[in-house]
């Protein structure tokens, strides 16, 4: 591996290392809730768990139990935003996906929360929107209810908005609009009190491309260069996530109790109502169950709420025989319509870079002794920043010249040849041929994003594909029905996928050639100016582990659909063919958005609480 190479990796591990500094973990135990009966009880005590929670929880004769397989993580990795840029294995769960047949038949790993707070507390702490026009596309696929000015009041509901420091904004030229958020939410959505320097510089390369520059992504155009918010409280300049936003303020009430370090593996039912959960510690392996009247709430993410359904008889027939579960309903949309944003890296060497910068950390000890103790005193400098504040989100024809021919062509396909087999299902057709109508109009256009370019001042340019249109799925194992789900990323199973990435690779290649961007000396890295062809570019990003199926963005495997297009919950997220069972997790989610998910994440579970408060007569 080349040095300049070598130390752009070094520097992305650096932070998984710095300071070993200890996390606080804490357990709570089963005992005291042995057969007991609350109103809801609630899978999964990630970023919607525990919005439903709260929210459900504020009328005090309504009891709420959650149950997470996960633990309390308080410590200075969740909390330092510096600490973002590296993955928190700890609060994560081990697993890897089945080997991917397009990129060099491996495993990846499948990035999923397993802590309390989930996503929101291991994640990059971006905190933006997608266009409008595609949560509109969601209602067009038959959720009423479910389109940009039904959501944009719980994205609001969610959230407290903080501007940026007015110093930061007269140097950098941050734009926002206050009125697109809230002002009274538990999120904290603000700006790290630093930037780089060289960030002027990538701002300048942008504006160049002459791509949009809206004041203010998340009013719904978010498409072009822009800066947005991050997860992140403005005083402390510490990590807000679910936990400690909606958790933590509602901990103290007497009708809601938090379960953590259990695993859920049964939904119980009684004919077709479902009544409780059955669920094993990780600590002494004991067998709970405990009952719900009024509601079973599935929160447990886009990988393990359609395990748990196929585990209680919900989902394909076939997949269920297989495991040696009894088929309470044939549902085949269960672990299908798996959606994520595959994504690659490009890297560059850089030359003349500003001090500080992203290597500084990693190459200069005295900064970055001096970089934490000015954190800790102060709570400014590079240890409040996390992915970054500015983003570009481009259309395709922003991308590529060959948009109108990427897109007959993904017209032109017969789907079924380019989907899982599970597809030869005429429902599941059916709504994936719908999901394909609206991707390639907003392929077409400039409405909605296709590809996503984080602008920080790095040599890492990513480059990750917003509109997927392969499809992947999450079944039992048949061979250990209580392990790991088995995660089929089917990556570029679609070409049309990799045609896109490859527009990509080619227009950052472009990009970097800028004569704004020049002062740094570009040199590519990977996967090397020698890699020219399609196929070449494809095996040198595999060879160099710098392609991946996932950028932690899983949804849609329990869509929310009509149930005649191949769907699991209805617009009520209520499940199809039982009662009192519902989903508020990302696996609800029926085309997956053009932005990172965490926001949306959050409007949804607003959003759902309300919902379930209707039917409760709130």
């Amino acid at each position: 591996m080349a040095p300049n190479m070598q130390r752009l990796v070094s520097s992305l591990a650096l932070l998984s290392t710095a300071f070993a500094l200890p996390g606080e973990r804490r357990d709570t135990a089963a005992a005291g809730v042995k057969e007991q009966t609350y109103d809801y009880v609630i899978v999964g005590g990630g970023l919607t768990g525990l919005v439903v929670a709260n929210r459900l929880s504020e009328r005090s004769d309504r009891t709420v139990l959650v149950i997470e397989n996960g633990y309390v993580d308080k410590g200075v990795r969740t909390l330092v935003p510096q600490f973002a840029n590296s993955n928190n294995d700890p609060d994560m769960y081990n697993i890897t996906s089945a080997p991917d047949a397009n990129l060099g038949n491996v495993g990846y790993k499948v990035l999923v929360g397993n802590v309390v707070g989930g996503g929101s507390v291991v994640n990059g702490m971006a905190f933006d929107r997608a266009s409008a026009a595609d949560y509109d596309a969601w209602e067009s696929l038959g959720n009423d209810g479910w389109g940009w000015s039904d959501l944009l009041p719980y994205f609001k509901k969610s959230t407290t908005f903080t501007p940026p420091l007015p110093a930061l904004v007269k140097e950098f030229g941050i734009t926002y609009d206050a009125s697109a958020y809230g002002n009274s939410g538990p999120l904290q959505a603000s700006f790290p009190n630093f930037e780089y320097n060289d960030t002027k510089t990538i701002w300048a390369s942008f504006r160049a491309e002459g791509v949009p520059l809206p004041k203010e992504h998340a009013a719904g155009k978010a498409v072009g260069a822009f800066w947005t918010t991050t997860s992140i409280a403005p005083k402390t300049q510490t990590r807000s996530h679910a936990g400690n936003a909606y958790y933590d303020p509602a901990a103290s009430r007497r009708n809601l109790k938090l379960l953590t370090g259990q695993t859920v593996n049964e939904i119980l039912f009684s004919g077709s109502r479902a009544t409780g959960v059955q669920f094993v510690s990780r600590a002494d392996k004991s067998v709970t169950k405990v009952y719900a009247k009024r509601e079973v709430i599935l929160a447990a993410g886009a990988v393990f709420t359609p395990q748990l359904l196929q585990l209680s008889g919900l989902g394909p027939k076939a997949v269920l025989q297989a495991a040696g579960v009894k088929v309470k309903k044939d549902l085949p949309g269960v672990g299908a319509n798996f959606q994520d944003h595959p994504n690659l890296n490009l890297f560059f060497g850089l030359s003349n870079q500003s001090f500080p910068n992203p290597l500084s950390l990693s190459t200069n000890a005295t900064f970055n002794a001096s970089a934490w103790e000015e954190y800790q005193t102060k709570k400014t400098g590079v240890y409040t920043y996390p992915h970054g504040s500015s983003l570009a989100f481009l259309s395709l024809p922003q991308i590529t010249s060959n948009y109108k021919t990427i897109v007959s062509t993904l017209k032109a396909q017969k789907a079924a040849n380019f989907l899982p087999s599970i597809y030869s299902n005429k429902a599941l057709l059916k709504g994936y041929e719908a999901q394909r109508a609206i991707t390639a109009k907003l392929l077409s256009g400039n409405d909605a994003a296709a590809g996503e370019i984080p602008m920080s001042p790095f040599g890492l340019a990513i480059s990750a594909l917003q509109r997927p249109s392969s499809r992947g799925t999450v079944y039992l194992d048949p061979k250990n029905k209580y392990g790991s789900p088995i995660v089929n990323y089917n990556t570029f199973q679609n070409p049309v996928d990799k045609d896109i990435l490859l527009a990509m690779v080619r227009w950052t290649r472009a990009h970097w050639a800028k004569k704004e961007l020049s002062v740094f000396s570009p040199i590519e890295l990977a996967p090397g100016v020698a890699a020219q062809s399609d196929d070449d570019i494809i095996a040198a990003l595999v060879k160099g582990g710098s392609i991946a199926p996932s950028f932690a963005h899983p949804s849609g495997s329990a869509s929310m659909l009509p149930e005649s297009s191949g769907g699991v919950v209805d617009s009520d997220l209520l499940v199809y063919g039982v009662d009192n069972l519902s989903i508020v997790d990302a696996s609800i989610i029926p085309l997956i958005p053009a932005t990172h998910l965490q926001a949306t994440m959050y409007a949804i579970a607003e959003k759902a609480a309300d919902l379930i408060k209707s039917r409760d007569g709130y």
